[in-house]
C-alpha cells in the first residue's frame, strides 16, 4: 500500500533521501520518467502535446518530461510561465537540457491546438491562491478541451486539504511522485485529481508514525493488495469458506438481501442462509437457489429461530433491506447480543442503532458500512459538518465506538480507529440502489476467504470498487446496475493473482 501524507510530510522525505545520496535531480529524472510513461499507458493522442512549467522542481519535472517525449519523437512545446530568476537549480538544469535538446518553447501557446497538455505549474507547494498570470493559465488549461495530465498535484488545489483557495486545474490523470498526499483524496481535490496513479520514484516514505489522538499512519488500498486473499487449498470444503448469515430483507425488500447474499457467494463464501419473513422466501429461492433460506412469520420473528441460525453462522450482516420496523428493531437487538462471530451492519440496523441508542458489542468484530445520511445520524452531525473532514470522523467514530468504520464518501474510507486506508476504485458508477447491499456482501466473502476483520474491510471495498470500474467499462457511467456490479465481482478475482 501506498501511504498518504501532507505537503510538508513529503517534502521531508524527499529531504530524507537526498541526504541518503540520491541526487534530487536524479529524483526529479524519475518523476518525469513516471509521467511519460503514464501518457502512454493511456494511448492518449500526443501529436501536439503542450507542457505548462513553472519555477519549482513540479516545473522542473514537466521540463524533464518534455524533453523525454522530444527524445521519442513527439511534437511538444514548453510553455515556461515561471521567472528563471526564482528557479531551483534543479529546474534551471532541466531548462537547460530541454534547451540544448531541441525542444521547443513557446511563450504564447493556442490552448485549443492541444490534445494533451501537462500541468507542472505549481505543485504541492501551493500556500495561496493562485494569482495574475498564474490565475488566467489555469483557466485555459481547463477551457482547452484537451486532455490533462497533472504532475504531482492539480495546480490551485491544496495539498492538504483539497480546497480551491481561487483558480484550479481539472485534470484527467494525476501522477504523484512516492505517496499520495491529502488533497488527493478530501475535499474538492477529490473531482479535480481524476484517477490519481502513484509512482515509485525511490524516495522511502517512513519517516512517520502513529502520534498523539490522531493517525498520521495512512494509505490508499492498490490491486497488488489482492495478492494478500489466501489461496484455497485443493483439500477444501464448502465448511472451509465459512457460512454467511445474511439478517434482511422486510417485506417488499427482498432484493437488497439477495443482492448481498450472491455477493457474498461471488467473493468466496463457503454457505450463505438468507434470515427474512416467510413473503420473501419464494423469490429468493428462484432468484438465488444456492441460498439456504430461513423464513419468520409473524411481525416478530421467533426468537429460537433467530438463536439457531445465529449459531450455525461463521459471519453476520445484517441490515440489507431490513426495515426499521418493530420486528427488525428486535432482530437487531438481539442479533448484537447473541452473535458471538463478527459482524457487518448496513443500512437499517446502522439506523436503528442510532434512533434507539443500541451499543455494539466489544468482544467481536463489528464493521458498520455508513453512507454519509447514516453516518450523521450516527454521529449526530450534519452530512455538511462530516464531509469536511470525513477521514478523521470516521477515525474519531471507529475510536469511539470499538468498530471498524467504512464510511463511504467520495473516497470510501476505511479505519479501525488506528489506522487509516482510503479506497480509490469505483466511482459514481457506485450511486446506484442496491450497490451498498454488495459491498456488505463482498466484505462477508473476505472474512471467509481468511482475511482478518480490516483486512477484508479493506479488500473488500476495493474489490466492490473494481467491480464498479467493471461495470462501467461495460456499460457506460449511468447505466450498470447493483446486480450487474455484483456479476464483475467473479472478474475482478480472477486476476487476483
Amino acid at each position: 500500500m501506498k501511504r498518504i501524507l501532507t505537503g510538508v510530510q513529503m517534502k521531508e522525505c524527499d529531504v530524507a533521501q537526498i541526504h541518503a545520496g540520491t541526487p534530487s535531480y536524479v529524483l526529479m529524472e524519475r518523476a518525469a520518467k513516471s509521467v511519460v510513461d503514464e501518457i502512454y499507458r493511456n494511448e492518449w493522442e500526443t501529436k501536439q502535446t503542450l507542457v505548462v512549467c513553472g519555477n519549482g522542481n513540479n516545473g522542473g519535472d514537466g521540463l524533464i518530461a518534455a524533453r523525454l517525449l522530444h527524445m521519442d519523437g513527439i511534437a511538444v512545446h514548453v510553455y515556461f510561465a515561471g521567472d528563471m530568476a526564482l528557479c531551483t537549480p534543479e529546474t534551471r538544469q532541466a531548462y537547460t537540457d530541454a534547451r540544448e535538446s531541441g525542444v521547443s518553447f513557446i511563450q504564447s501557446p493556442i490552448w485549443s491546438s492541444y490534445g494533451l497538455i501537462i500541468d507542472a505549474l505549481l505543485g504541492i507547494g501551493l500556500s495561496r491562491a493562485p494569482e495574475g498570470s498564474y490565475s488566467e493559465i489555469i483557466q485555459q488549461m481547463n477551457r482547452s478541451g484537451a486532455k490533462i495530465l497533472a504532475v504531482d498535484i492539480p495546480s490551485g488545489i491544496c495539498a492538504d486539504t483539497g480546497e480551491t483557495p481561487g483558480a484550479a486545474v481539472c485534470a484527467d490523470v494525476t501522477v504523484t511522485m512516492a505517496a499520495y498526499k491529502r488533497g488527493h483524496v478530501i475535499g474538492k481535490g477529490v473531482n479535480h485529481s481524476g484517477r490519481v496513479s502513484c509512482a515509485d520514484i525511490g524516495i522511502s516514505t517512513d519517516l512517520f508514525d502513529i502520534t498523539g489522538n490522531a493517525p498520521s499512519l495512512a494509505y490508499v488500498i492498490e490491486e497488488r493488495e489482492l495478492s494478500l486473499i489466501p489461496r484455497r487449498k485443493r483439500d477444501a470444503n464448502k465448511g472451509t469458506f465459512g457460512r454467511v448469515l445474511v439478517i434482511g430483507g422486510s417485506r417488499g425488500m427482498c432484493g437488497a438481501a439477495y443482492l448481498c447474499a450472491k455477493a457474498a457467494y461471488r467473493s468466496g463464501a463457503g454457505l450463505v442462509e438468507i434470515f427474512t419473513c416467510e413473503e420473501n422466501r419464494q423469490p429468493l429461492q428462484i432468484l438465488l437457489p444456492e441460498a439456504i433460506v430461513t423464513a419468520y412469520t409473524g411481525d416478530i420473528p421467533d426468537s429460537a429461530l433467530l438463536t439457531a441460525a445465529l449459531g450455525r453462522a461463521s459471519f453476520v450482516v445484517i441490515g440489507p433491506g431490513l426495515g426499521q420496523n418493530d420486528g427488525a428493531e428486535f432482530l437487531v437487538r438481539e442479533t448484537l447480543q447473541r452473535t458471538r462471530v463478527p459482524v457487518v451492519c448496513d443500512a437499517d440496523a446502522l439506523n436503528i442503532c442510532a434512533s434507539h441508542s443500541l451499543v455494539y458489542p466489544n468482544d467481536i468484530p463489528v464493521i458498520v458500512t455508513p453512507h454519509p445520511g447514516e453516518f450523521s445520524r450516527m454521529t449526530g452531525q450534519s452530512i455538511e459538518a462530516l464531509s469536511q473532514d470525513p477521514q478523521n470522523n470516521a477515525v474519531q467514530y471507529a475510536r469511539e465506538n470499538g468498530v471498524i468504520c467504512v464510511l463511504k464518501f467520495a473516497r470510501t474510507v476505511i479505519t479501525d480507529g488506528s489506522v487509516l486506508f482510503i479506497n480509490m476504485s469505483g466511482g459514481p458508477v457506485l450511486s446506484k440502489g442496491g450497490s451498498g447491499d454488495v459491498l456488505c456482501g463482498v466484505i462477508s466473502g473476505m472474512l471467509c476467504s481468511g482475511m482478518s476483520p480490516i483486512g477484508a474491510a479493506c479488500l473488500g471495498t476495493y474489490i466492490h470498487g473494481r467491480a464498479g470500474d467493471a461495470a462501467r467499462a461495460a456499460y457506460g457511467e449511468y447505466s450498470p446496475l447493483a446486480s450487474e456490479i455484483c456479476d464483475e465481482i467473479a472478474g475482478v478475482l480472477k486476476n487476483a493473482y
